[in-house]
């Protein structure tokens, strides 16, 4: 199976969502509709069993589970960076360990949280991780889980195999710092969905986000943009992005991702509870119909889940 060099694993990256059905149980052909759609747009990546994936709903064996499921399917189209991170050091570098055996390119992993570990915990523990696996580390670093300062990042930059950051905070600035203070090749991925035109300006490697899933295009529209420096059209391509953004928060963003990519035909299946997927066909109608007034209101023409309404 192709692996990935770490230094080319940049562009958009979609934090992927995981497909279930509707008694709970891993849905696997929605997982394979949902990876062959993601490369069919001509996305860079896939980061998988993340937030956007409902990881921290999820058992570690159905983890263990969908990690199989999609690198069988990309099958080396793209590269997978699956996220393994939670609370304890053990249950993270098992997971690694085996994503690591069934052929992910990349592995991520949000700090420990909830307890307020110290800073010293929290290095042991991307430090433990690091002794596990031979693959890159994108280090996760998002206000949930206490986000950590450049002097946190930079220690963690010493350990062996982090060789990034995803980054989830509007604090843009601190890219330029990061990279001369720690290094040009240190990956950073912006994970804000309404910044990424932001994100990208301030020096992001890469993109990854949840509403990729949805409207992937729009993002590689942008990206490919902004490579071209036509800082102009990007700029308005992520304003349609946040006009979407907005609405669908408004309503419940996982949910909302979903019940989009159905009518692309794309069956993502439900959420996992306590989040609610939409059933109720007379919401689901008005939500279309919102949609249709917001596409017509601000020329949102040939945004492909809102064209297939």
């Amino acid at each position: 199976m192709k692996q990935f060099d770490p230094n080319n694993i940049n562009g958009v990256i979609p934090a992927m969502i995981t497909s279930f059905n509707k008694d709970e149980s891993i849905n696997k052909e929605g997982i394979r509709k949902t990876v062959n759609y993601l490369i069919s747009e001509k996305v860079d990546g896939l980061y998988v069993t993340g937030s956007t994936g409902e990881t921290f709903l999820m058992s570690q064996e159905e983890k263990k589970q969908a990690i199989e499921v999609i690198v069988e399917e990309v099958n080396g189209r793209v590269p997978v960076i699956a996220h393994i991170g939670s609370i304890g050091t053990k249950i993270t570098t098992e997971l690694g360990m085996h994503a690591e055996k069934v052929g992910v390119d990349a592995l991520s992993a949000l700090p420990p949280f909830y307890y307020g570990f110290t800073n010293e915990e929290i290095f042991n523990y991307y430090s433990d991780i690091s002794n596990s696996t031979n693959l890159p580390i994108t280090v996760y670093n998002i206000s949930n889980a206490n986000l950590m300062d450049l002097d946190m990042l930079k220690r963690l930059a010493s350990i062996e195999n982090v060789k990034g950051v995803k980054y989830t905070a509007p604090t843009h600035f601190n890219f330029s710092k990061i990279k001369k203070e720690i290094g040009e090749n240190f990956k950073i991925y912006s994970g804000m969905d309404e910044m990424a035109l932001s994100g990208l300006i301030s020096g992001a490697d890469g993109i990854i986000g949840s509403f990729y899933n949805l409207m992937p295009e729009l993002f590689v529209a942008l990206y490919t943009n902004i490579k071209q420096e036509n800082i102009s059209e990007a700029k308005k391509i992520q304003e349609k992005i946040n006009i979407i953004i907005l609405y669908a928060l408004s309503k419940s963003g996982y949910p909302f991702i979903k019940m989009g990519m159905k009518w692309l035909d794309v069956d993502s299946g439900c959420v996992r509870r306590p989040f609610t997927t939409f059933i109720d066909k007379e919401i689901e109608n008005t939500i279309k119909n919102d949609l249709k007034k917001i596409a017509d209101q601000n020329d949102l023409s040939g945004i492909k889940f809102l064209d297939a309404i």
